[in-house]
């Protein structure tokens, strides 16, 4: 029996006429984008021009998927990262008065909205992110992720992007030597790849 997230999928497939995407195969999937950081910047759109940028800075090369390809949003995360390491949380601003900040995350999906203005930084009502250590206990590496409660289904063909639209500068996180290089977005669920075997 399909578990509910690929009958989510599956249901809007067919909505959209896309009748035998159950054909395809079904995956994990993990798509991102990454935006180098200005200076003051405070609100930065995801996937609208990934085509200008290339791996590492991001795993796709247009803001759709190919035909028969779909993604069932089940995760967001929201991330600072430096130049050459492990993206990190952002939460907070440092200065000289150091203030929480917040970043609210719109997603779009041809031209409609389907998520707005939902508190994906700071405070975020979301799901710490542990990862495996060499010892026996998980390590908290510091992102934090949403996790929809309504999964939100990117179709095959349709152009998307995210808008996030922070309080303050994300990159000030940290002291002025240690700044934010890039900004990023991760969007994490069930996909669906062009492929003749049959899994969902």
């Amino acid at each position: 029996m399909k578990n509910l997230q690929q009958k989510k999928l599956l249901a809007v497939a067919n909505a959209l006429g896309i009748s035998d995407i159950s054909n395809m195969q079904g995956s994990t999937r993990v798509v991102y984008d990454e935006i180098a950081r200005t200076a003051g910047a405070t609100e930065y759109t995801f996937f609208r021009d990934v085509a200008s940028r290339s791996f590492p800075s991001t795993n796709l090369t247009t803001n759709r998927f190919e035909v028969q390809e779909a993604l069932l949003i089940e995760a967001v995360a929201v991330y600072g990262r430096d130049d050459n390491s492990a993206p990190e949380l952002i939460d907070f601003v440092t200065g000289t008065t150091a203030k929480a900040l917040n970043g609210l995350l719109d997603i779009i999906i041809g031209n409609k909205r389907v998520m707005k203005e939902n508190l994906v930084t700071g405070p975020t009502i979301g799901q710490t992110n542990n990862a495996k250590s060499s010892g026996t206990a998980p390590v908290d590496n510091g992102i934090y992720y949403l996790a929809p409660t309504v999964g939100i289904v990117i179709p095959p063909q349709i152009e998307f992007e995210c808008q996030v639209k922070f309080s303050d500068d994300p990159g000030t996180v940290k002291v002025p030597t240690e700044e934010f290089d890039n900004i990023g977005i991760a969007l994490y669920g069930t996909g669906v790849l062009l492929n003749l075997n049959m899994s969902l």
